[in-house]
């Protein structure tokens, strides 16, 4: 990797410390007791944040988030958008409000949206306030208005939220309109192995410089998230090619990504979604254990593997298609499915595309017009989703 020698000082640096009570052997072994808890500090926000978060995804497990309390995490993030979500987490956090806090995301477009979707939020979540406000799957300037941000400022003012940002998955693109506002204090964007280093870098240089609290997400879907396969049972495909899914390789590959993580120090925390127990008990172990050459080893040979599956979300594909489709749209809502087992999700946000992008099908194409750098197989890959999700 380019950045791995840099990204190996920052350790040397001290920036990660190796965790002192936690029972030896695989990934996935129980926590006898809560380990030592790295907190950074959410950029002007001031808010101080685990550095391994807990993402509620659309089904949080009570219980696995009870369990997350108690090992130190307390950043939680959820959306209004994510089916029961904010309903389970507020329900799991009652008498545990003051220990945790609470992101969460509105898709409106108008005032008025905004305002109705964080009232139902705040009655969901069981609270008056949540911690951060985001703009939800902001990937261009156009979609973050004058008066998306007003509103967010409003709410800040009286007082049903602490700090206001936006989410993203290309960074790069929106890096602009976030430092103009100069009001948006916190910027969740799509880094993960290896691409954060390549393509996001540049961005994270410059949210961090103005003091943007940056959160990492889908930090481990694109290597580690085949874990999640194994509940779903659709992890024939992985392991037809090769690629290890037992517990111990996926749990190793998860503490590996998320570790990969946090060497960043402009990265305040990494939310990942572990599913259960067991899953989470290994993630946390990222906050204090060092990323090892063997760390690095592992992921690039996952990745390699994962190579004409995955998409990775680098937008170097924008407008090659001839058909106008929006290529890595349609390849993360694959992922969804393929890889967080998520089909509900997958086919939700392709149905929300235009009917005329929903229309095309690849394999009418007598060549494909899209040059992946990354070496995704992209004509077969937009084939499936269109015959899986349309």
């Amino acid at each position: 990797m380019n950045d791995s020698t840099s990204r190996r000082s920052f350790l040397k640096a001290g920036l990660c410390v190796p965790a002192a009570r936690l029972v030896p052997g695989r990934p996935g072994a129980t926590l006898q007791t809560a380990p030592a808890v790295a907190y950074r500090t959410l950029g002007k926000s001031g808010l101080k944040v685990s550095t391994v978060g807990f993402g509620c995804g659309f089904n949080p497990k009570p219980d696995v988030i009870a369990r997350a309390i108690d090992l130190g995490v307390n950043y939680f993030d959820t959306a209004r958008n994510y089916g029961d979500s904010e309903r389970i987490l507020g329900g799991a956090l009652q008498g545990r409000r003051d220990k945790v806090l609470i992101s969460t995301k509105t898709g409106g477009n108008t005032r008025e949206d905004i305002v109705k979707q964080v009232e139902t939020s705040l009655q969901m979540l069981n609270t008056d306030h949540v911690d951060v406000l985001l703009l939800h799957a902001k990937d261009s300037p156009e979609r973050v208005t004058d008066e998306m941000i007003q509103a967010l400022e409003a709410l800040k003012k009286e007082g049903k939220t602490r700090a206001i940002g936006l989410s993203t998955h290309d960074p790069n693109n929106v890096v602009d309109v976030v430092l103009k506002s100069g009001k948006l204090e916190v910027v969740q964007l799509t880094y993960s192995y290896p691409i954060g280093g390549i393509y996001r870098d540049a961005a994270i240089k410059k949210l961090h410089a103005a003091g943007i609290g940056l959160v990492a997400m889908k930090a481990v879907i694109a290597i580690s998230g085949i874990r999640m396969m194994e509940e779903f049972a659709k992890g024939r495909t992985l392991m037809n090619m090769g690629i290890d899914m037992s517990p111990k390789k996926t749990g190793e590959a998860a503490l590996a990504a998320i570790k990969w993580v946090l060497v960043n120090p402009a990265i305040a925390t990494a939310v990942v979604d572990p599913g259960n127990t067991a899953n989470l008990e290994t993630d946390v172990r990222a906050m204090t254990e060092p990323y090892t050459p063997q760390d690095e080893r592992l992921l690039y040979a996952l990745n390699e593997r994962l190579r004409p599956l995955y998409c990775r979300m680098c937008y170097e594909c924008r407008g090659q298609c001839a058909m106008g489709l929006p290529v890595a749209e349609v390849l993360r809502y694959l992922a969804y499915n393929d890889f967080a087992g998520d089909y509900h999700h997958a086919r939700a946000n392709f149905l929300e595309l235009p009917a005329e992008i929903r229309a095309v099908r690849c394999r009418d194409c007598s060549s494909c017009t899209v040059e992946c750098p990354n070496g995704v197989a992209v004509r077969d890959r937009l084939t499936r989703a269109q015959e899986l999700l349309a």
